[in-house]
């Protein structure tokens, strides 16, 4: 590998609203792989969103969109994604999901000594689409490393995959989170006097359960009829038609705000509105949005699945039973009936949050792993 130049680091993310996207902007802010020239593919039917372009020009990240018809020519959609991503002069692929994997296996017995391709893996294994298995399948096949968020992500693959599995490959590297950029922000919280806000930030799709948690609103506002309960939902995608007709069917119309697709900055103001965050999901693998509002030391009520279970652990918030409308809106009402109790839990996820999920040491997991792959010496720890 040219000693003369700079490593260029090619990274690929959907170019649509997603958790993806936080990770990777993450780990570049803190300095991940600071002396190299990164380049962002983002890939998807979706136009990039304006602030993520913004952002990889403020930090001086060059990007590019391969762009997708829907529901066709995928064969050349991989085609062109592939020439983005094995560009001459490209050492590393850096793959934020399993999405991008069949333009890594196009080039299956061809690359050589060419880029090392490293994938972070991230979706939930309780909702993993058949698809999704034959991804990571292959992903053991044709990538130098499998990155993992969690010990149990890594067990269950294995598990399922069998002999597919490539546990030489194998990594486990939690996300990273800018916990200066989230972080409280109480007298913002507070406004306006006697308003109740609760909320939940995530793609709108099936893996996520919007539709109980508006139930569970539904049941709160009866309950609490002499308070100014309002939800605010953040973020974009299929089931956003289905979301809006329940809304309506419970005549929750002047009562929840469907905010779209927000900005890094304006995903923090609307964490810091909030009073209560709600993450209503069928599986995770590590909730970005999750740690976000954990970070801006928002008491957190979740469902009790995995790849929550493991992070909103006892003292760090309370858990509901999934698709449980009645069993969420009570453990809403348990810190709507006692606010000390929410002040304690948003603390001591604000602390678990910088102790255990900063960036700084995401980034330098990364560095170490690729340093290793590339065969140079890992660098030493950030100070």
């Amino acid at each position: 590998m040219p000693s003369d130049r700079p490593l260029r680091i090619v990274h690929v993310i959907y170019s649509g609203l997603g958790g993806h996207s936080a990770v990777m902007f993450s780990l570049l802010e803190a300095g991940f792989m600071g002396q190299a020239d990164h380049h962002v593919v983002l890939a998807g039917i979706e136009e990039p969103p304006r602030d993520y372009t913004d952002r990889l020009d403020a930090i001086g990240v060059g990007w590019s969109h391969v762009g997708k018809h829907e529901g066709r020519a995928h064969l050349d959609f991989y085609r062109r994604l592939r020439r983005a991503l094995f560009a001459p002069g490209t050492d590393v692929v850096y793959l934020h999901g399993v999405a991008a994997i069949p333009a890594v296996a196009m080039m299956l017995g061809r690359r050589r000594q060419g880029p090392v391709v490293v994938l972070r893996e991230t979706e939930p294994t309780q909702v993993k689409t058949r698809r999704v298995w034959v991804m990571l399948a292959l992903a053991h096949l044709c990538t130098d490393a499998v990155v993992h968020l969690t010990i149990e992500a890594a067990a269950d693959a294995q598990a399922k995959l069998h002999f597919l599995h490539r546990q030489t490959k194998v990594h486990v590297i939690s996300n990273g989170l800018d916990t200066e950029f989230f972080s409280p922000a109480a007298a913002a919280r507070r406004a306006p006097e006697g308003v109740l806000r609760l909320g939940m930030q995530s793609r709108l799709q099936p893996t996520k359960d919007h539709l109980t948690l508006i139930e569970a609103f539904a049941r709160l506002r009866a309950a609490y009829p002499d308070r100014t309960l309002v939800l605010e939902i953040a973020g974009d995608g299929p089931t956003r038609p289905a979301i809006k007709a329940r809304i309506a069917a419970l005549g929750l119309g002047n009562h929840v705000t469907l905010h779209g697709m927000l900005g890094r900055d304006e995903v923090r103001d609307f964490l810091n509105r909030l009073d209560i965050y709600v993450h209503s999901s069928f599986g995770e693998t590590q909730s970005n949005a999750i740690l976000q509002a954990m970070a801006t030391g928002l008491p957190v009520v979740a469902s009790d699945v995995p790849g929550i279970s493991n992070m909103v652990r006892p003292g760090l918030g309370l858990l509901h039973r999934s698709a449980d409308a009645g069993d969420l809106a009570g453990r809403i009402g348990q810190l709507i009936d006692d606010p000390a109790l929410a002040r304690q839990l948003g603390q001591a996820a604000r602390a678990q949050a910088v102790s255990a999920y900063g960036a700084q040491a995401s980034a330098h997991a990364w560095e170490a792993l690729i340093t290793r792959l590339l065969g140079r010496s890992a660098p030493d720890a950030p100070a």
